[in-house]
């Protein structure tokens, strides 16, 4: 009498992912596709900057606005002779450069004006 003995392969069980579908979503909505700092043109800078005063608000405005009219300005002239592979690296260059500017001119007129301690 011999017995076939049937062996039968236990399956380990699937591990279930960490997160899931929700809770990714849940997770990483907020970092990107719900994010008001991140789908403004204006970008974070403009977010994070405080002050006290009314005549430093409308002087961070103003400054806003010229570095947005500006770079709009000279993106547009630009446009068709950047090519589509580098055209965000080129505004954020020249966002950066008139922001640098900008910031440049109002500390050498708070200098000059003597709101400012030397250093």
């Amino acid at each position: 009498m011999t017995a076939t003995a049937e062996t039968t392969a236990v399956q380990p069980a699937e591990k279930a992912p960490l997160l899931g579908k929700k809770e990714k979503k849940a997770v990483s909505d907020p970092l990107w596709d719900d994010n008001p700092i991140a789908m403004q043109a204006l970008g974070i800078c403009s977010a994070l900057a405080v002050t006290i005063k009314m005549e430093q608000t409308l002087i961070m405005c103003a400054a806003v606005i010229v570095v947005v009219a500006l770079s709009n300005t000279v993106i547009s002239i630009l446009r068709k002779g950047i090519p589509n592979k580098i055209r965000i690296i080129v505004q954020l260059t020249v966002i950066s450069s008139l922001v640098t500017c900008v910031d440049l001119i109002l500390r050498a007129n708070e200098r000059a004006s003597g709101s400012c301690p030397a250093g």
